[in-house]
């Protein structure tokens, strides 16, 4: 996708919340949401989020950040979730190489033992 084709929004968004405007485009996917893979202008690489907001994209954002926290291989949330018009807006790292995984059995030590099925 050209830079000419983002969405008018996306630059000054990804200028206010992440310190730079789009200097390339590394991916885009479109389904539920729209995913863009995006370099900086500085060449930070990043990913950005943005599907209609149907007040569930904080809480997920926040499980994810907290997943992140506790070791579990999945992008850290850059930003919290923004709105802009009617969509829900929000940048995680970008973590090249990855595919599915369907092994969903997290690190040790990202469950804490009080939450364990064995005690």
């Amino acid at each position: 996708m050209p830079l000419d084709d983002l969405p008018d929004w996306l630059p000054a968004w990804c200028l206010d919340h992440l310190g730079g405007e789009p200097s390339s485009v590394l991916f885009q996917v479109q389904q539920i949401s729209m995913v863009l893979g995006l370099r900086l202008a500085g060449g930070r690489d990043v990913v950005v989020k943005a599907r209609a907001d149907n007040g569930r994209a904080v809480s997920c954002v926040a499980a994810q950040a907290r997943l992140a926290e506790r070791g579990f291989p999945c992008a850290r949330p850059l930003t919290p979730v923004t709105g802009s018009g009617s969509l829900a807006v929000h940048a995680e790292e970008f973590r090249p190489g990855g595919g599915r995984s369907f092994n969903l059995m997290p690190p040790q030590g990202a469950i804490p033992p009080e939450a364990s099925a064995d005690r």
